[in-house]
């Protein structure tokens, strides 16, 4: 919508948090509800290259978006906010030498770590303790009552 190919992340594009404010501003007038689902995929790309500053900077981005998403569900007190990653990337890890953090990489590419699903609202409780990935979609299912989800496709 924005843009041919990758936005900049820098004015005058609309922010992370900025668009996720219009989708939840549109999607919320729908009575039945509303799924909705913001990526933060400038992190991936960043942990990739192994860029240390643009890593951090578009995790703050996304938790701005994260915030405004937070935000709603605190008004509305029937949104379910969950929050995690397809994947690690990059295994950054950070250093503290002389008072001054410092990162090192282990990787360019995607790596075995888990990944935090952090989850605030009603169901939050069935998001807790270590999980398989695949059980994440399912608990959803489960909670927006929809039977034997998902389903392969014939």
């Amino acid at each position: 919508i924005f843009s041919i190919s990758a936005l900049k992340t820098e004015a005058p594009e609309p922010t992370l948090a900025e668009m996720t404010d219009r989708a939840i501003t549109l999607l919320s007038k729908n009575e039945k509800g509303f799924f909705l689902m913001v990526e933060g995929s400038q992190i991936d790309w960043a942990a990739h290259s192994n860029k240390a500053d643009q890593a951090i900077r578009q995790t703050l981005l996304f938790d701005q978006a994260v915030k405004t998403a937070l935000d709603f569900a605190a008004k509305d007190g029937k949104t379910l906010v969950l929050v995690t990653a397809d994947h690690e990337t990059g295994g950054m890890a950070i250093e503290e030498e002389k008072k001054e953090l410092s990162f090192d990489w282990t990787s360019r590419d995607h790596t075995g770590t888990p990944v935090p699903v952090f989850a605030c609202g009603p169901g939050a409780i069935k998001f807790t303790g270590v999980m398989n990935n695949t059980d994440i979609p399912k608990k959803i299912g489960e909670i927006l009552g929809l039977k034997n989800f998902p389903q392969k496709a014939e």
